[in-house]
């Protein structure tokens, strides 16, 4: 599971300037909820617009959990689909490279 593997990199990064945005697309607040409590993510968590499936039609997002790097400027820079263990390991070397750029 992605989310609890990205808090670590929110903590330590977050102060460099890293945002993290996770999208609840499943619509079931009360379960995403329960596992934010339960993995004590600090980080955004926004929920999907009931109305508008914001996540599929406005950014194209198919597959998830997907990750997008967004630099400074707004511009994707790297975009991952799925998340493994070990995933985190490349994320944070993509933190780095976006923060010497």
């Amino acid at each position: 599971m992605e989310l609890p593997r990205l808090e670590p990199l929110w903590q330590k990064y977050r102060d460099k300037g890293l945002s993290v945005v996770a999208v609840e697309a499943v619509r079931d607040r009360e379960r995403a909820v329960k596992f934010i409590d339960e993995n004590k993510l600090s980080y955004h968590l926004l929920e999907n617009d009931e109305d508008n499936n914001v996540v599929r039609e406005e950014f194209g997002v198919r597959v998830f959990p997907t990750s997008f790097l967004i630099d400074n400027d707004g511009r994707i820079m790297y975009c991952h689909i799925g998340f493994d263990k070990g995933d985190e390991v490349t994320l944070e070397k993509e933190i780095l490279e976006l923060g010497t750029r």
